[in-house]
């Protein structure tokens, strides 16, 4: 083997180690996703947090401070524990006002404005008809009788809830009326473990319990793609849509229901019948604010595709996705350049 051989040989040998050092270095700079789950909320909360040269030791803790901080504001909200906030509220309704947490009064104060602004599509007293509706597992399940629902639909009123923010206090002005902030305090705790993460020097990740979800990137990280499911075949996304730092909330009949004589019964009642709302599907909803976000997805489901897009166009901030109950598909004018229909649905886009 000649000098000159040995030397090219040397030089390609150096070359390769050198590929390969950067290869290695490339591929340990490499973002890796860590994912926890756990049963919250009545639901399946995960958190995904994605690093390079990460401490996987230290994302653990703050996927589990983020959890703490889950299970804190569920005691507060949670209409299924006797010693929370809300039902302490409730207990004491049409009888003298109750001292609560100043988040519990901030979110009641959120989920009255957003009543308002819908014209009580969104009303969290509508929690009073969970008496007479059930959508468990349970197929044998009753379909209440419009009599019934009569009886309990004039306890639905939000305009009836006093609420004293200096002090700190609820009062509900009737005897009966009963609140439920699950339409709008998941949303707000989501968002509040999100802000755990971050406080804890967590850059990139995801935050979803059910439908609702809040996405964050405080680098100059990708931006993030999330698929949009059929609303009729949970295996089949109609599109996909790029999200930032946003949250987003997604409403529809496919989740909680029950079919009975062909007729679909699902959880998203309309506080205007006290019956479940037929005017949508699904509802898709993006803002900066979960709390909104989440209550603006029922809100915009109850009133259809009409009234609900003109909201969202109202509305600063806030972009959103309507399918109606044909499978008709419409976007915000601020949501399409970010959305991409499979083909297989284009023809169903306005």
């Amino acid at each position: 083997m000649t000098g000159r051989i040995k030397h090219i040989l040397a030089y390609i040998s150096v070359i390769t180690i050198v590929f390969i050092i950067l290869s290695v270095s490339l591929y340990k700079r490499k973002a890796v996703d860590f994912r926890y789950a756990r049963m919250q909320m009545g639901t399946i909360v995960e958190i995904t947090v994605s690093g390079s040269n990460v401490d996987e030791n230290r994302i653990r803790e703050a996927a589990e401070a983020a959890f703490q901080e889950i299970e804190r504001l569920e005691a507060l909200f949670s209409s299924y524990r006797n010693d929370s906030d809300i039902s302490r509220i409730n207990a004491a309704a049409g009888k003298r006002p109750v001292k609560a947490d100043p988040e519990v009064v901030s979110v009641i104060e959120r989920s009255m404005e957003i009543a308002r602004i819908s014209g009580g599509a969104f009303d969290p007293t509508v929690g009073v008809l969970g008496r007479i509706w059930s959508f468990s597992s349970d197929k044998r399940m009753e379909i209440p009788s419009r009599d019934k629902v009569a009886v309990l639909l004039e306890m639905v009123n939000f305009e009836a809830i006093t609420v004293d923010s200096e002090n700190s206090t609820v009062k509900f002005d009737r005897e009966g009326l009963q609140i439920n902030l699950g339409g709008i305090a998941k949303g707000y705790i989501v968002g509040r473990a999100a802000e755990v993460l971050k406080r804890r020097d967590i850059k990139r990740g995801i935050v979803k319990a059910g439908g609702d979800m809040v996405v964050f990137d405080t680098g100059n990280g990708e931006p993030f793609k999330i698929g949009i499911q059929h609303p009729r075949d949970p295996n089949v996304i109609i599109g996909e849509v790029t999200f930032y730092n946003e949250a987003v909330a997604t409403s529809g009949d496919y989740e909680r229901y029950i079919i009975r004589d062909g007729v679909r019964y699902h959880h998203i009642l309309d506080p205007s019948t006290g019956f479940p709302a037929r005017k949508s599907r699904a509802v898709t909803v993006v803002s900066v604010d979960p709390t909104i976000t989440d209550a603006l997805s029922t809100a915009i489901f109850v009133m259809g595709p009409e009234k609900g897009m003109k909201l969202i166009e109202s509305l600063h901030g806030v972009e959103g996705l309507i399918i109606d109950n044909m499978g008709l598909i419409t976007a915000s004018s601020g949501l399409k350049d970010r959305l991409v229909i499979k083909d297989a649905q284009k023809s169903e886009l306005p």
